[in-house]
């Protein structure tokens, strides 16, 4: 303890030790302060950019499964949600996936508010199926009647003179 005082003493007589004072105090009053906004104002950069990414990545998700017309609405959004997700680690971004969710449906609004090729597409599509579920649907209650009425002969199905045509592929359609 002796040779401390004898240390603190010489720093004294010098006038290290009122530098070492002012510069503790400079630091935890000016430098370390500064510094922490920095490291906030980094995080915050870092954060907008990553958000930025999630949005370019959602809107290229969305407008690439909206050409997807067979898959139901539902699984369009998980894959979505996975694909974007595995973009955004493979870049090392580690975002919450409702915050990606979010993001997907923005992107889904944004494009749903716009008139797509793809999304009139899709209409001609839902509607075609619709019709040919209800042309099975009909046959099936065709040939129940028919198979009630006679048990030992089928006659040959009633198939209508008229029939939806099948849209040709245009360029640019998911095969």
């Amino acid at each position: 303890m002796n040779e401390f005082t004898k240390i603190i003493k010489l720093l004294n007589d010098t006038g290290i030790l009122g530098v070492l004072i002012f510069a503790l105090i400079g630091w935890f009053t000016r430098v370390n302060p500064a510094l922490k906004q920095k490291i906030v104002a980094n995080k915050s950069a870092n954060q907008r950019e990553a958000l930025t990414l999630l949005d370019k990545l959602a809107d290229n998700a969305v407008h690439l499964l909206s050409t997807y017309y067979e898959i139901p609405g539902d699984e369009k959004r998980q894959k979505a949600i996975s694909d974007v997700t595995g973009q955004l680690k493979g870049l090392g971004h580690n975002i919450d996936p409702a915050i990606i969710s979010a993001a997907i449906e923005k992107a889904y609004q944004a494009m749903s508010t716009q008139s797509t090729v793809a999304q009139k597409k899709q209409a001609k599509f839902d509607v075609a199926q619709a019709s040919t579920e209800q042309v099975f649907a009909d046959k099936e209650v065709q040939l129940s009647k028919q198979k009630a009425e006679s048990n030992t002969e089928i006659a040959p199905l009633k198939v209508p003179a008229q029939s939806v045509p099948v849209e040709t592929p245009m360029e640019g359609d998911e095969k």
